[in-house]
């Protein structure tokens, strides 16, 4: 069996494991890492078939959300659950600031 939240924080494949770190997803920083230090969707020819329309989905909701909103959480870490997926121990408290009024 393998853990996905293990192998995602193992220091072995990742400098600073738990640091918040996009740099580690471009092109260079994935170029000398194992092809399986990080599976969100498994691996293998078991791996989910709607990994790639997941990803560009999530782009794209992202993109469109805070793009339009100013979102804000209270500063440190979210206490984790672990399972057979990973999700906050608790309500992860936001506030949701609306868009600016854009003047005519």
């Amino acid at each position: 069996m393998i853990s996905p939240w293990v192998t995602h924080r193992h220091p072995g494949h990742w400098p600073d494991p738990d640091r918040f770190d996009p740099g580690r997803f471009t092109p260079e920083g994935e170029a000398g890492r194992h092809r399986y230090a990080y599976l969100p969707f498994g691996g293998g020819p078991r791996a989910c078939i709607g990994s790639h329309f997941a990803m560009l989905e999530a782009v794209v909701a992202t993109a469109a959300v805070v793009g339009s909103y100013r979102l804000e959480t209270p500063p440190g870490p979210v206490p984790l659950a672990t399972g057979i997926t990973l999700r906050p121990a608790a309500a992860v408290p936001c506030a949701v600031e609306p868009p600016a009024r854009r003047r005519a």
